[in-house]
């Protein structure tokens, strides 16, 4: 099953590489890209069988986002945010399943996508403590929502928001609740606003969404919380999302590496004998081989302990914090290095490498950010299993 979805997706990626050099120019959504992933079964590749899905596990998910973010990082980034949502929720079910269940056939059997709608221009990281702007007030047997929106990545085509919200239902308590909103495309007050103008992964349409006096029915509530509290789905969360974070990065990146060998191949300057003789250019090549290599294998490595939920050696969760900070940047280095290879002519617009400097950069800004990934590991390290050495007897 895993080669086959795999080399699926390298089929369908041939296409979308063709065309990301234009949508990147004009920062236009690849529809085209996403009706070929659909015609493919592509949109129901981590639903579970009991809903006609394919229930991919884990590593599969991150070979297809790796192929197809070889040809276009923006495709793969976008349709990351459907497919994790489906992989976290049949890990560490949160909504109800009759809405759950709605959405998976909505995938499988409609086509529609979904995607979680959480960020805010003023909203720290809601597993911080950040509450959002947007509220969520009970009104009779309705909740009545009213706010914006940042970063709704595929907002074009999305048929679900699932909308972070402050809840104000009359209940009193020392913090604030949030929960997590079912809001469908084409609901009287809800708009969008197209605001996306990025420097890297310019064609995710990841516009801002507008609720005004959206009213649902009490049932739309998927989850609640209080704010500051962890997120219902643990660290499930974190690993589909880390990791498919990893496998995007990889894929641009590894993109990067074939076109300076390539180039590095054919360049031969007047008199002078091929670059891929030079000792410079082939220490570069080397270095970036050892970062991509040591990338999955650290995004393997997490892969394999979440899903095997192995108890020796560092904890899993922690593990995937590791691939995300390390992978990121080792990716970054490496797609430099590439552009050095190539040189002067790697700023042109006409070549891709300049957009592989742009997007794989764009990652190191979803969550888990570094600092806090940090954090994770210090914490485990010098506080929760902290133990002082004993004084000798």
């Amino acid at each position: 099953m895993t080669a086959d979805w795999v080399e699926r997706a390298r089929v369908l990626a041939e296409r979308f590489a063709e065309r990301a050099p234009v949508h990147d120019r004009e920062g236009s959504f690849p529809f085209e890209n996403f009706a070929e992933l659909r015609e493919a079964g592509f949109y129901g590749l981590t639903v579970p069988r009991r809903y006609g899905g394919v229930e991919a596990p884990l590593a599969v998910y991150l070979g297809v986002l790796e192929a197809l973010a070889r040809a276009d990082g923006s495709t793969a980034l976008a349709f990351m945010m459907h497919l994790k949502t489906f992989g976290q929720e049949r890990e560490a079910p949160s909504y109800p399943e009759r809405w759950f269940a709605h959405l998976c056939e909505g995938a499988v059997q409609r086509g529609e996508l979904v995607n979680t709608v959480a960020t805010e221009e003023g909203l720290g990281s809601p597993s911080g403590g950040g509450i959002p702007d947007t509220v969520a007030r009970r009104e009779g047997d309705c909740w009545v929502l009213e706010g914006r929106k940042t970063f709704t990545t595929l907002a074009p085509v999305l048929h679900h928001f699932i909308v972070l919200a402050r809840i104000e239902d009359g209940r009193s308590g020392e913090r604030p609740r949030i929960g997590n909103f079912l809001v469908c495309r084409g609901e009287p007050g809800l708009r969008i606003v197209e605001t996306w103008d990025a420097l890297g992964m310019r064609s995710t349409g990841s516009h801002d969404v507008v609720l005004e006096g959206v009213r649902l029915p009490a049932d739309r509530l998927l989850n609640e919380r209080e704010a500051g509290s962890p997120d219902p789905r643990a660290g499930a969360g974190m690993a589909w999302f880390a990791l498919g974070l990893c496998a995007v990065t990889i894929g641009v990146a590894s993109a990067a590496r074939d076109y300076c060998v390539a180039f590095a191949r054919e360049r031969t300057p007047s008199g002078l004998r091929p670059i891929r003789e030079l000792p410079g250019v082939r220490s570069k090549v080397a270095r970036i081989d050892l970062l991509l290599q040591r990338s999955r294998a650290l995004m393997t490595d997490a892969e394999r302990a979440w899903t095997a939920k192995t108890a020796e050696g560092m904890p899993p969760i922690d593990r995937v914090a590791v691939a995300k900070v390390e992978t990121l940047n080792a990716c970054i280095e490496a797609v430099e290095l590439a552009m050095r290879v190539v040189g002067g002519v790697s700023l042109q617009r006409s070549r891709p490498l300049e957009r592989y400097f742009r997007d794989v950069r764009a990652p190191l800004h979803n969550p888990p950010l570094e600092d806090r990934a940090l954090e994770q590991l210090a914490r485990r390290a010098l506080d929760d299993a902290f133990e002082p050495p004993r004084a000798a007897e």
